[in-house]
């Protein structure tokens, strides 16, 4: 089967695919979560900085309407360290706990032959009829039915 094809019924399925050749299909071992754990921490932290800039933003407009009072900016101040601190120690709080930089290890590249693959895909195409095999896909063609301009629809108007 065509290697498109077939890189893209991996594709749809979940899987990250890093390439093929002759004789092998490369792609990304499907149990590893430590990209979604790094993902998700980066997102949180994108997350909790925008808050901190809203609360940063409010206390500001609130010693502005009220003044300021030593007092209340001390407790400010000691609750945004607290709290700043405390995440900034989360990623190698996790490093200490699980050993290495758990976030920089890659995940493991599986291989399988294409004979397997092509076996498998003649199994399933045995399955399913041709009216089925297009339920299977996820990509759209979209057809634009607009006008068609060629280059010589373009006059240039030189008397202005």
């Amino acid at each position: 089967m065509e290697e498109t094809t077939i890189i893209n019924l991996l594709t749809n399925s979940g899987l990250k695919v890093f390439g093929m050749d002759s004789d092998f299909i490369y792609f990304e071992d499907p149990s590893c979560i430590f990209p979604a754990f790094d993902t998700f921490l980066e997102y949180a932290w994108m997350f909790i900085l925008i808050m901190f800039a809203i609360t940063l933003l409010g206390w500001g407009m609130l010693y502005i309407k009220n003044g300021i009072k030593i007092n209340t900016l001390f407790n400010n101040a000691k609750t945004v360290l607290l709290i700043l601190g405390t995440l900034a120690v989360v990623k190698p709080a996790v490093n200490i706990v699980y050993g290495d930089d758990l976030f920089a290890k890659q995940c493991e590249v599986k291989q399988v032959s294409r004979a397997a693959v092509n076996e498998l895909l003649e199994t399933r195409n045995k399955k399913f009829g041709k009216s089925d095999e297009y339920l299977l896909y996820e990509t759209f063609t979209v057809v634009d039915s607009g006008p068609v301009f060629s280059d010589t629809d373009y006059i240039e108007n030189t008397d202005e």
